[in-house]
């Protein structure tokens, strides 16, 4: 949280001691998005954890009881990270998950949740 404070801090000196304009606005957008999105920089550097599911180092799948054990999410895992009988719910291994994002866009029955 301190880099925040910092990073906000330097933007601010950053257009206040700018010689041109380009160098004032320059800033911006960084002061901008803290502002505006405080609550998820909190999140991503506090909790580790990206709302958006964009932020591939912080996303984490699993496989919740909604899981029927189709298999569909196993044939189509291209590290095998995927274990699990049919018809009975099916487990990630998340040291084996590249959080490639196709057992969860696979899942028929919205088992597969990051």
């Amino acid at each position: 949280m301190e880099h925040l404070s910092e990073l906000e801090e330097l933007a601010e000196h950053i257009s206040i001691a700018s010689l041109c304009g380009l160098g004032q606005t320059a800033s911006n957008p960084v002061l901008s998005t803290i502002k505006n999105f405080r609550k998820e920089y909190q999140q991503h550097i506090i909790d580790k954890k990206c709302s958006a599911g964009i932020c591939h180092g912080l996303l984490r799948y699993w496989i919740t009881s909604d899981c029927v054990g189709c298999g569909a999410c196993k044939k189509v895992c291209p590290t095998d990270a995927i274990e699990g009988e049919n018809k009975k719910r099916h487990v990630i291994d998340p040291v084996k998950c590249i959080k490639c994002g196709m057992c969860y866009d696979i899942c028929k029955f919205n088992a597969v949740t990051r």
